[in-house]
C-alpha cells in the first residue's frame, strides 16, 4: 500500500509534470484572453470578485445544445472563465471551498466545473503557469463534453450498468474529441484530453488503453480530479465520501492510476482535512480545519470549539504544524461538537 508519509515526504524532489508547451504535444495552443475583472482575493470568496462557479455553470448550461448538435464554432466565454478560476485559486481557497460544499445542479454540469477547480488546483501544486492553468480549467470545463450526448436515464441509473449502457458511456471520450475536434488545429491538444481524460497510467483505462507518457499530462491531472469528485458528490447508486475518505479509497485503489508525482500533488493540494472539516484532538479537543501548508497536509490549522452568538474573543487556533504533541485522532460530525 502506498504511504502517505511517502508522498509528502521530500516536498522539494519531484518536479513538475511537463505541460502541453513543454511536451510539444497537441500543436501550438490556443491564445487565452484574460478575465476583465479581478478574480476574488484571498479570504473574502466571490465577494470582491466574479462567482466563477456561477459563471461557468450558466455558460455550459447556454452551450448544452451546441454540444449536443456536436459541432462548436468557438467557446464563448469559456476561455475567460478558465482565466478567472485559474487565478482565483492562486489568490484563494474560496473555489475549493464550493466544490467541498456541494453545488446542486445536473451532473454532467456540476461534474465539469468540479474537475476544472480540482485539476487546476492540482495543477497549482506542480507549479504550472497561469497560462497553463487556465489552459487546464478549460480542459477540465469540456473534458466530459460528450456526455452531454448520453440519455439521462442511463446517467442517473441507480442500478448497475447493463453491458450495453455501459458501452455508450465508454464512448463519450471519442465523441468528446470529435466535438472538440470543430474547433480547429489551435485546440488539438483540448481534443487530446476530451479523448484521454478517462486512460490510466497503468494502461488499463479507455478507449485506447494508453499507458504512462502516451497519455496528455492535462488528461492525466483532470482524470484523477474527475475520480476524485465522483468520490465526493452524491451519486443515485450511493452516499458520498468525505474528501479525506476520497484521498485514502484513491491511495488504496487507484494507486497504479496515476504517476507518482500526481498522487502526491493530489494528498498536498487537496489536503486530507479540507477547510472546514471538523476533527477530534488526541487531547479529547474538537475544532474546525481553518487552513493547511502545502508542507504538512496531516496537520492542519485548527480552530477549536465553537463560538456563541454575540462572543467577543479571539477563537483558539492551533497550528498543528508547529507542535508536536498534537495530532488529529478521528474526523467527526459537526453536531457531535455540541455533545
Amino acid at each position: 500500500m502506498t504511504r502517505l508519509s511517502d508522498l509528502v515526504r521530500d516536498h522539494g524532489d519531484s518536479t513538475p509534470e511537463p505541460g502541453p508547451e513543454r511536451t510539444g504535444q497537441g500543436g501550438e495552443a490556443a491564445p487565452f484572453p484574460r478575465p476583465s475583472t479581478p478574480a476574488a482575493a484571498p479570504g473574502t470568496g466571490s465577494a470582491s470578485g466574479p462567482d466563477w462557479y456561477k459563471l461557468a455553470v450558466d455558460e455550459l448550461t447556454r452551450f448544452e445544445p451546441v454540444f449536443q448538435q456536436g459541432t462548436l464554432g468557438n467557446l464563448g466565454e469559456l476561455p475567460y472563465i478558465a482565466h478567472g478560476i485559474a487565478e482565483s485559486l492562486l489568490a484563494s481557497d474560496w473555489l475549493l471551498a464550493q466544490v467541498y460544499a456541494g453545488t446542486p445542479g445536473r451532473q454532467v454540469i456540476t461534474n465539469s466545473v468540479n474537475v476544472a477547480i480540482l485539476a487546476t488546483r492540482l495543477g497549482t501544486g506542480l507549479r504550472y503557469e497561469i497560462e497553463e492553468l487556465a489552459r487546464l480549467a478549460l480542459g477540465g470545463l469540456l473534458h466530459d463534453v460528450g456526455m452531454f450526448n448520453v440519455p439521462e436515464a442511463i446517467i442517473n441509473q441507480p442500478q448497475p450498468l447493463s453491458v450495453s449502457d455501459r458501452e455508450v458511456i465508454e464512448q463519450h471520450p471519442e465523441v468528446g474529441a470529435e466535438i472538440v475536434a470543430t474547433l480547429g488545429s489551435p485546440y488539438a491538444w483540448l481534443k487530446q484530453v476530451a479523448a484521454q481524460e478517462h486512460e490510466r497510467w497503468s494502461g488499463q483505462g479507455y478507449p485506447n488503453g494508453l499507458a504512462e507518457g502516451e497519455i496528455h499530462p492535462h488528461a492525466q491531472l483532470i482524470g484523477i480530479a474527475d475520480v476524485f469528485d465522483a468520490l465526493i458528490s452524491p451519486r443515485p447508486y450511493r452516499h458520498k465520501l468525505a474528501p479525506h475518505e476520497a484521498i485514502r479509497e484513491l491511495l488504496v485503489r487507484e494507486k497504479t492510476s496515476f504517476s507518482r508525482p500526481i498522487m502526491k500533488a493530489l494528498v498536498e493540494q487537496l489536503s486530507m482535512y479540507p477547510l472546514g472539516t471538523c476533527v477530534r484532538l488526541n487531547t479529547g479537543e474538537v475544532g474546525f480545519v481553518t487552513g493547511s501548508k502545502s508542507t504538512y497536509p496531516l496537520r492542519p490549522i485548527i480552530q477549536m470549539g465553537t463560538r456563541s452568538e454575540g462572543d467577543t474573543g479571539e477563537p483558539k487556533i492551533v497550528d498543528l504544524s508547529t507542535s508536536t504533541l498534537l495530532h488529529i485522532v478521528e474526523v467527526v460530525k459537526p453536531v457531535e461538537i455540541a455533545s
